[in-house]
Parts: C-alpha cells; sequence; structure tokens
C-alpha cells in the first residue's frame, strides 16, 4: 500500500473514530454538565452538600475502598497461584474467576438475598450474633466484591503467565523470602497491569447499580449509593438534581483514569520499556 493511499484511509478512520467518541461519549457529558447547572450554581451546590447526597458519597467511596482492597489480596493471590502453580481444579477456578462476567448483576443480587434475608440460609446464624447483611452496607460491600472480583486477577494471570517463574524460582533457590520474592521481583513486573485492574475494579465498584439495587433496600440516608440516589432523584421528576448528583461520578472517574494515567507513564517499568523500543 503507498503512502498516499494510507493517508486516503486515515483520515476516514479518524472521523470515523472522533464521531462516535462525540455522540456516545462528549455529546452526553455536555449535556448532563448543562442539566447539572440548569438551576443555577446555588441550587447545584445545595444538592451537593445536602445529607442525603453526603451519605451516598461516603457510602459510595466505602464500598469502593473496602471491594477494590478485598479484590487486590484475593486477585493477586488468585492470579499468582494460577500461573505459577498446578494443582487439582485449577482450571475449574480460572473458569470460576469469569463468572462475575457472565452473571447479571441482578442475578446475582438475588442470590445474596437468598442467602442471607429472613428466609436465607444463614440467617439464623447472623440472628444470633445481630447482625444485619440484607438492606445494609455489608450487603452492598459484598455485592460491590464480588461484580468487581474478576478485574484485577484478569489483568495480572496473562502476564505472570507470559513472564514465567524463572526469576522467582532463581531467587528462591537463593534463600530469598517468599515476601522478598514478591515485593523486589513479581511486583515490579505486574505494576502496570495491577494498576489497570485496580481502576477498572474502583471504577466498576463506583458504578455499579443493579446488584446493590437488589440488596440495598434504597433506603435514603442509609443504603442509596450516588447511582442508586441518581435513579431515586430521577423517579422523583428531579432532573437537575439527580444530573447534579450524576456529576459527582463523572468528576471521581476522570481523577481516578487521570491518576491510573500518570501513574502508569511515570513507571520505571513503563519507561524502561519505552527505552528499550527506542534502541
Amino acid at each position: 500500500m503507498s503512502l498516499f493511499q494510507a493517508a486516503k484511509i486515515k483520515w476516514p478512520l479518524i472521523l470515523i473514530a472522533w464521531s462516535f467518541m462525540l455522540i456516545m461519549l462528549i455529546l452526553p457529558i455536555v449535556l448532563v454538565i448543562s442539566q447539572a447547572f440548569s438551576n443555577g450554581l446555588p441550587h447545584y451546590l445545595s444538592v451537593l452538600g445536602s445529607l442525603n447526597t453526603l451519605h451516598a458519597i461516603n457510602l459510595t467511596v466505602a464500598a469502593t475502598v473496602v471491594s477494590v482492597g478485598v479484590n487486590l489480596v484475593i486477585g493477586v493471590c488468585a492470579a499468582w497461584v494460577i500461573a505459577f502453580h498446578d494443582f487439582p481444579g485449577k482450571r475449574l477456578l480460572n473458569t470460576l474467576i469469569d463468572l462475575p462476567f457472565s452473571v447479571s448483576p441482578v442475578v446475582a443480587g438475588l442470590i445474596f438475598i437468598l442467602i442471607f434475608s429472613r428466609t436465607g440460609w444463614f440467617y439464623p446464624v447472623l440472628a444470633k450474633l445481630n447482625v444485619q447483611i440484607i438492606f445494609a452496607p455489608p450487603a452492598i460491600f459484598l455485592a460491590t466484591i464480588f461484580v468487581t472480583f474478576p478485574f484485577v486477577a484478569r489483568e495480572l494471570i496473562p502476564v505472570l503467565e507470559a513472564r514465567g517463574r524463572e526469576e522467582e524460582q532463581t531467587a528462591a533457590f537463593l534463600g530469598a523470602h517468599l515476601k522478598d520474592i514478591f515485593f523486589q521481583i513479581t511486583l515490579p513486573a505486574i505494576k502496570t497491569p495491577l494498576l489497570t485492574g485496580l481502576v477498572l475494579a474502583t471504577a466498576r465498584a463506583m458504578g455499579e447499580f443493579g446488584a446493590v439495587a437488589v440488596v440495598s433496600g434504597n433506603i435514603p440516608g442509609k443504603t442509596l449509593t450516588l447511582p442508586l440516589l441518581v435513579q431515586s432523584l430521577y423517579n422523583q421528576f428531579k432532573f437537575p438534581d439527580a444530573f447534579a448528583v450524576a456529576t459527582i461520578l463523572l468528576i471521581m472517574t476522570f481523577l481516578i483514569v487521570f491518576l491510573q494515567r500518570f501513574l502508569t507513564e511515570s513507571s520505571p517499568t513503563r519507561k524502561d520499556d519505552a527505552n528499550v523500543h527506542s534502541n
């Protein structure tokens, strides 16, 4: 293909890409922001400062931190075991990691209802301990952990399998402890995919709706996360209020994405890779 032909193809593809981004991403964001400020800045600030909004922010952040923290530990452990070890049930475990991708979030919420509600399997034990799971923050944490579980493991497993375990085996042969092997050899090699998995899990946790809507009970001031609060306000025909709350999710998402890009581009591994390619 000549350079002239390549140029003729390039510009239509660029136009298609930007047209798609304009229609599907940029225009909706502009409309959300314009609707959020349709009643003026004072009304926008009053919505953001209301007790329901502040509680929804706290609950959303708490659910995100808990789910990402749990999935960081479990995802790294699962990826390490699957990539570096052979054991009975390995293929089944590798398959089950993808289950939250396949199961509808609403179905996942119903599963937790079946397990922890008043008619559930574990309710007698929970009642004796005076612990409430369903229609309370713990159910939101469990549902969010479930839907975000695959992201970290799925980013790490192919990277660990591709690089092999020779360096870890050599370090172990020389007498290095498991903690030193992980933090000095494995972690620097998986930093970029680990950050990507954490960003994906964080974005999904903040925006999760289906599973959380089933197990939360939608109780204002108690179990409303930001996505649920947006729906609640929208159903009450408080459209500027709903879009005002939606801008919080937009801001949080942009901050997380930019932070991930900054950490990835400034990481030593990324710079070393760039130097190798340039040479």
